[in-house]
């Protein structure tokens, strides 16, 4: 597992780096065990946005990724992570078998942070009076 875009192999984070949007923050990545060799294996990366697949065979890339809230579901099942989307099913797995779990731990915990609903006090919009009052009797400024 990588815990920063600094920790992944060099080719692999300039990658990256290049697919990050201005908004969007790195969690995590890994490394699936499905290349002859492992600097040709697909790397999974976990933002706080999307998930992304990154495969560098040779001078070669592919990159692909989805939205989180557009994976239909996301499980870990012995060591084997599974991604459904409406229109296919693709499975890695880990040298790690805790690996696949991890991952989808990132990603609903990604999820949750997406849909929970803005608990800042500073958001809560009450309409006020005209005497500086809001509804509940508290001055406001």
């Amino acid at each position: 597992m990588y815990q920063s875009v600094e920790r992944l192999p060099r080719r692999v984070r300039k990658r990256v780096r290049s697919l990050l949007m201005t908004d969007e923050r790195f969690v995590t990545a890994a490394t699936a065990t499905d290349g002859l060799l492992d600097r040709w294996a697909t790397h999974l990366v976990v933002t706080d946005q999307r998930l992304l697949l990154v495969k560098l065979v040779g001078f070669e890339s592919s990159v692909s990724g989805v939205r989180l809230n557009r994976l239909d579901a996301c499980r870990a099942e012995s060591g084997t992570l599974r991604l459904a989307f409406s229109y296919d099913t693709y499975s890695y797995g880990f040298d790690d078998s805790e690996t696949a779990g991890e991952i989808v731990a990132a990603v609903e915990r990604q999820r949750d942070d997406e849909t929970e609903p803005a608990t800042d006090p500073a958001l809560d919009l009450r309409p006020e009076s005209e005497d500086g009052e809001d509804e509940t009797g508290a001055e406001t400024e």
